[in-house]
């Protein structure tokens, strides 16, 4: 992952859906990278990402998803 550095309450895009930045999370064994704690607008649940999937813009969040072929299954996406 770059040095792209994300704040608490930062709306950002996630898979063509805006989303809104909570906090980091350790990397884990099975991602082996860094995860970011995301929520979704009118969601009480929070969700763990992977921090390459989140964007700035819709456009390049949709990219960052087609672009890595890596089994997004086991993340709730929609």
């Amino acid at each position: 992952m770059s040095s792209v550095e994300f704040r608490q309450g930062e709306k950002l895009w996630l898979v063509g859906r805006e989303v809104t930045f909570v906090d980091y999370q350790a990397a884990s064994p099975e991602w082996r990278i860094g995860a970011a704690v995301v929520q979704r607008p009118g969601e009480p649940e929070l969700c763990a990402v992977p921090l390459w999937l989140l964007a700035r813009d819709q456009a390049e969040s949709v990219t960052r998803a087609n672009a890595i072929p890596m089994q997004l299954e086991s993340f709730d996406l929609d």
